[in-house]
């Protein structure tokens, strides 16, 4: 057995962050996966507020993708994905922070559509079965819907989400300007976590075309993409690799 184990729900942006992070520092790990509805086992067991993912170690369980991330660079420091100077590092977390906490709900609102709901649901549910899979299946959508709601984004129309993700889209290209990466010198944490991020929203239609749109943003994502896959990934199979 690997001496990291990481526990995940499969198709989380937040569980791939870790596993792009624990393949470009080279380190041999195994998942767990866990299905929707084991979300009660998760907090009697390895996450008292129910956040995934979890990485065991030798030192315990860290809970969550951010203190994981941070975890393994302290752990691990080369290559780091941590930017040397305290700007760059303050830098990096804001951008990880903007991922995680703003495009994410994005990308929840845009695949709760319903032409791209289905997808949505298939990749949520890929580890459930029988009577559970069927009702979690009926049930999801309107979950999808009132989580959106409760944040606000999804409580725009369509028009402003879309507009909206194309500003975001341009704001990772200007950040780039003519360098590799989002922040400093290396790939970094913001780069595995608004790539993660991407990786699922352009499972929504509207989001793929726009990424389309912009040359530089499918450049910078073959960068991450090649530095944190193993070779030869297919292109659909990155959000769960």
């Amino acid at each position: 057995m690997a001496a990291l184990l990481l526990h995940q729900y499969e198709v989380s942006p937040f569980a791939a962050k870790v596993r792009r992070a624990l393949r470009y520092k080279g380190l041999d790990f195994e998942v767990k996966n866990y299905r929707v509805a084991d979300a009660g086992k998760i907090r009697k067991t390895i996450s008292p507020t129910g956040k995934t993912p979890v990485l065991e170690d030798e030192t315990g369980l860290v809970v969550d993708s951010t203190a994981i991330l941070r975890h393994l660079d302290a752990r691990y420091p080369a290559p780091p994905i941590l930017p040397s100077s305290p700007a760059d590092r303050a830098y990096a977390h804001i951008v990880e922070d903007w991922a995680d906490e703003s495009l994410f709900f994005y990308d929840l609102a845009m695949r709760s559509w319903p032409n791209n709901i289905d997808w949505l649901k298939r990749d949520v549910l890929s580890h459930d079965s029988g009577f559970m899979r069927w009702l979690l299946y009926r049930l999801l959508d309107g979950f999808v819907r009132k989580t959106g709601q409760t944040q606000g984004i999804g409580r725009k129309d369509r028009d402003t989400i879309c507009a909206e993700t194309a500003a975001h889209f341009d704001a990772i290209v200007d950040l780039l300007g003519d360098g590799p990466w989002l922040v400093g010198e290396h790939l970094s944490v913001a780069d595995l976590a608004v790539a993660s991020m991407c990786t699922v929203i352009e499972r929504a239609e509207e989001a793929a075309a726009l990424m389309q749109a912009r040359p530089a943003l499918l450049e910078w994502r073959e960068r991450v993409d090649a530095a944190t896959f193993p070779p030869g990934t297919a292109p659909e199979a990155r959000a769960i690799t």
